[in-house]
Formats: C-alpha cells, structure tokens, sequence
C-alpha cells in the first residue's frame, strides 16, 4: 500500500520553482578562519532536509572515497571508511575524527559510536578528506564535523513508516528568545528488519540550551540519553546460503542470541568569549553484548570517557593563526563470560583498561598577493594502562606522536585555484583491539603497534555560478597498517595484527551543476588502489565510487534522484574473494502544504542486490551480510 501511494504521488506532483544555488561558505573543521580550503573537503547541508535515514552514514555517500557499510546493522553500527582508513573496523567507526559543534565525539583510543546523536539535531556536515592529525591527533585519517542547525522557535512532531516495519517518530520543540534558545529532541524508533534476526529499537533524547552572556560571551549546553533495548545481529553467511535464502540469519547467532543492549549519557558544555573558544564533556556508556560463540562470548563493558579543550585564533595583517590544547581519558571496565546458548556463564576476563592524551597544537596561515601558506604542528602524548584482576598480565605503554602538516595554495584566476599539501597521520590500536588477545589470555595483545602515515595530496578547484567542481590527487604511505583477522580455534572473534606498509593512491572527482533554474546536478567519481607491500589490496575497500543526485524543485514540491555504484572490493586480505561491483537508485518526492511536510520515496527501487556489509577474513567464508531489497517509507512532519 505504501509503494503504490508513493508511486502515484511521485507521478501526480508537478509546479514549478527553482532551486537555491549556496554561497561559499569557510569550513570550520579546518580550525583557521580561512576562505580557502587547503585540504579536500566535502559540505553537505541542502540535501538533510531530502533525505530520511536512521544513520548518518546515509548523509555522506556522495563524499568521494568514503565508503558506507553496516547501515541496516544497529548491532555493528554504520561503518565508515575514507580513502581506507577505517576499513578494518568490525564495529563502529575506526581511523576517522568525529566531531558534534566541535566537541570530539571520537573516544580518545580512535573509536566512534553516533547512535546517541539524532539527525533531526545536524544543520551541516564538513568532510575532511586525508590526514589530519596535524590539526586533531590520533585516529584522524579523516574528519566528519557535525553541526547542529540554528535554534528556532518552532514545534515539530515526525512520523514515519517503512517497508520491514521501519518505525520512527520525533518530536522537537524550540523556543528562541532574545538571549536564550533550547531545543529539547525525543525520538522512538524500531524496526523487525530485512533480515530474520535483526530486529532493533531505541529512544534518543537530546537537550540543548545556548545563552548570550555579558560581553558577547556565549555558553552552549547540551545533554543526550540514548537507550537501545535490544538490537539483534543476524551475522555473516556463505554465499552458499546468501543463494539459498538471502533474509535468513545465521544459525549460531540464533543460538547464542548475538546482539546487543546500550545506555549512554553524555552532557558538554562550550565557552565561546572574544578570544577563546573553551569545552568540555562527559560521557558514560554502558554496553551488554552477546556475541556468536561460546568462550567470552558475553561483555559487560562500562566505558566513561572525558575531557577539555581550549583555543584561541588570531590574525594580523597577512597572517592568520590558532593555537590550543586538548585533553581526554577513557575508561574501560571490561568484563567477558561464557556464552551458554544466550546465558551468562562463569567469567573469562575482568580488566580496567585506560586510555589517556594530552595534546597540543599550532596553525598559522600567511598570505602574498594570491599565495597562501599554511602549517601546523601537533604533539601528542599517549599513555595506555591495563589492570588485569584475573590474571598477571597488568601492562602499561607509553607513546609519543609528532604530527607536521604543511599546505601551499594559489589561486590561478577568478575560476581556478589550486593547491598543494603534505601531512602526517598516526592511529593508535583502540582498547578493544589491544584486548582482543590471539593468545588466548587475558591482558593486551603486546605485539599490536600503531600505524603512521604520511600524505602527498594534489588538488584544483573551479568555481562559478552555476557550476563547480574539485579535483585530488592524493598518495599515502602507511607503516604498520593494522587489519583484523579470525582464528579456527576462536570462530567469530576479531583479533587485530599489523601488516606492514600500505600505498594507498588515487584521485577524487566533485562538483555541483545547475542545469536549470530549477534544477540542480551533483556527482562524485573517485577510483584509488589501496595495495599492501605484498601487491595485496585492502579489504573491503572499492576501487572505484560514483554518485549522481538530481534534485528538481517544483514550486513547493522537490524532487530527488540519487544513483550510487560500488565497484568490486575483496572480502579477505589474500584477495581470493572478490565482492562483485553494483548499482543502486533512490528516488524520493517531498512537498509541503501549509503546516505540513510530506516526504516520499523508494530505496533500492531497481531491487539491486548486494551486500550491506562484509566480514573481513570471516572464517569459514562468513564474510557476507546481504542488505535490503527495495524499500518504500512516507515522513509525515507536521508543525504546530
């Protein structure tokens, strides 16, 4: 019934109107005030309002080598990748910065969850593309900077239905006043799942409260609980019996009731006043997971991490500069069991695990008739402690990082402009990594080493009215590349080990073209290699990307196209697996009448299959995860 009400609006709905074509805007993840953007970069900020998702990465897969999986695994979570880095993360996001209005949403160790952050909040989100551990340290292979939108005097109440009984319904309710604004955010969402156990369901709310103190000072506040009762993993399959029954779930995750239960809290506070720009958060997450074996197949992880930071900018008369230091600690109390059939067994392993960085930094950008200059300098300290009450294997490390970054950038005339950057990037093994011991015991993995890389990147830009585009060439060497890897004797556990260097090469591909008035075209092509010193590609990580969005306005009514191809990726490090290449198209209408916002739209309308998400050197060929099959939904946003 869905399908055939969206198929006949999308048919029915024609006025005309035009489409808004953006201003340059200045990147803010780039730290410097700057108008020109020296690293390669991607903003999306128009297209939020024409999508619906229940993950963030379905925001960002028109970002030039950045690869989106595990989006319709919320046990996993999404899973993102740029230019490779992040690739080998088996959960969450590993390798890349995250950031919410500045605040590091990334724990100090490199690991990332955005499952507490509800889309209806961003307003814009930047895409740094490359090293940037010049500007934010560790795990920084790539940053994402979410921005929250302006707070607006409104009240808004979202409801949406999907195909695979896709729930979701937010409320939001603003009050702008002349020095004060709050926004309070409640979301529920659930949904049975495409395939058969991987059914999922949380409730999210976020506060936030922005004040104008004396002085032109300003405080933002902001709080969030995210509590997800169960979310089901249906695990990886052979293609076997992908062939046989694509839907079925995994009979060893049925078994062991793979899945997991989360909370978390989180509450940040950010200081802005003529010179300085100060924050400050905490976090508590608790995490109960169930995983599909039987030796330490249960964890009771508590996690609390925190931290501070501070800077300040400046500029005179052709230089332009910021400095600050930044602060944080993780805490880990993790806890394995025996899984009996999905019941807690006697305890495996029970250590505290800690993670602490203290940071500091330096940009300065010069300017000479149409030349920019720009370097940073960052120095990290890293200390690494564990505290094993089951065994003898308490363990301690230190590191130190020294991360330059150097940038030249000339524009050539009004429509072209060019630049020229070297960086460096370091990423340290996460705690859950270290803790996954191949050995069998408790304690870290003490032969696991971090990775450091070094960039080359190449890019120009032409802009005019109409029309822009942006073109890199990028070339990486990485030392002491980190992969994950399974064992016979520990089936459907990960263990981390280093593989030595990776030449990671490529060239990227964006721009944006109005047509018509009323219509705009925008594209993104990127093709890379990304091969180990053994001539051996990186699993997991298509060659080549392309996107294309065509979004049409009519009058009150928008209208968006948007096709995407994976190419063919690999599945296992000896690359004797090869995840075939493919095609999907989304198409989505969206019109407003009065008080009310109707979206509508298809996902997968040509019924492509493929695979959501792939289990990198999965033993015993489990390495495959099939996603959804077409899927229609309608968003109902009424104000009041």
């Amino acid at each position: 019934m869905i399908r055939l009400s969206i198929l006949l609006c999308l048919f029915g709905l024609v006025v005309k109107g035009q489409v808004q074509q953006l201003d340059e805007v200045v990147l803010s993840a780039q730290r410097l005030k700057s108008e020109i953007q020296p690293l390669s970069a991607s903003i999306i900020s128009d297209a939020l309002n024409l999508t619906i998702t229940q993950e963030v990465g379905g925001l960002l897969q028109q970002v030039p080598s950045l690869f989106v999986s595990s989006q319709q695994n919320f046990t996993q979570d999404t899973r993102i990748s740029i230019r490779g880095f992040g690739a080998r993360a088996t959960f969450g996001i590993r390798g890349i910065k995250v950031l919410l209005d500045g605040i590091p949403i990334t724990t100090p160790d490199g690991q990332t969850q955005l499952d507490h952050i509800p889309l209806s909040q961003i307003g814009k989100i930047e895409v740094l593309r490359g090293l940037s551990s010049g500007l934010y340290g560790n795990a920084s292979g790539g940053v994402i900077s979410l921005q929250s939108a302006p707070i607006l005097s409104a009240t808004n109440v979202s409801v949406s239905l999907g195909d695979f009984e896709s729930q979701s319904l937010v409320a939001t309710w603003s009050k702008a006043q002349e020095k004060n604004r709050f926004r309070a955010i409640v979301s529920h969402q659930k949904q049975k799942g495409y395939r058969q156990w991987s059914a999922y369901e949380n409730t999210l709310v976020s506060l936030s409260n922005e004040t104008d103190l004396n002085n032109g000072n300003t405080l933002k506040m902001d709080y969030s609980l995210f509590h997800s009762p169960f979310a089901k993993d249906a695990g990886g399959l052979t293609l076997e019996q992908v062939n046989e029954n694509r839907r079925q779930a995994r009979e060893t995750n049925i078994t062991y009731a793979a899945g997991e239960q989360v909370q978390q809290h989180q509450i940040s506070a950010r200081l802005k006043t003529k010179n300085w720009l100060s924050y400050a958060f905490y976090t508590r997450r608790t995490l109960d997971a169930k995983l599909p074996y039987k030796l330490g197949g249960q964890i009771d992880l508590g996690r609390d991490y925190f931290g501070l930071g501070t800077q300040t900018s400046g500029a005179k008369n052709k230089w332009l500069w910021q400095y600050g230091v930044e602060s944080a600690a993780q805490h880990d109390a993790r806890i394995r069991f025996i899984n009996d059939s999905g019941e807690k067994g006697a305890k495996t392993l029970h250590q505290n695990e800690r993670f602490y960085n203290i940071g500091t930094y330096g940009i300065a950008e010069y300017s000479y008739l149409d030349w920019r200059f720009r370097t940073a300098l960052r120095a990290d300290l890293h200390r690494i402690t564990l505290t094993d009450f089951l065994g003898t294997n308490d363990g301690k490390k230190n590191l130190v990082a020294l991360s330059p970054m150097v940038a030249l950038h000339k524009k050539l005339n009004t429509e072209f402009s060019s630049y020229l950057r070297w960086g460096t990037g370091f990423e340290t093994p996460s705690l859950n990594e270290l803790s996954a011991n191949p050995s069998g015991e408790t304690g870290f993995n003490s032969s696991l080493e971090p990775q450091k890389s070094s960039e080359t990147e190449l890019g120009i830009s032409f802009y005019r009215k109409k029309f822009d585009a942006f073109l890199t060439l990028f070339y990486t060497k990485t030392k002491n590349e980190i992969t994950s890897y399974e064992l016979e004797a520990f089936p459907s556990q990960n263990f981390y080990r280093n593989i030595g260097q990776t030449t990671r090469k490529g060239i990227e591909l964006e721009g944006n073209w109005q047509l018509i008035s009323s219509g705009n075209f925008a594209f993104s092509f990127s093709h890379g290699s990304y091969q180990t010193e053994n001539k051996k590609e990186l699993p997991n990580v298509p060659k080549n990307q392309f996107t294309a969005t065509w979004e049409q306005k009519l009058g009150a009514t928008k209208l968006s196209f948007h096709a995407r191809h994976i190419g063919k990726r690999f599945a296992n490090s000896e690359n004797t697996v090869q995840v075939p290449q493919f095609w999907t198209a989304d198409v989505m209408l969206q019109s407003k009448r009065q008080n009310t916002l109707f979206t509508l739209g298809i996902n997968n309308i040509t019924n492509a299959h493929f695979f959501d998400n792939i289990r990198i050197n999965a033993f015993g060929g489990r390495y495959y995860e099939p996603a959804a099959t077409r899927q229609a939904f309608i968003q109902v946003v009424i104000s009041i």
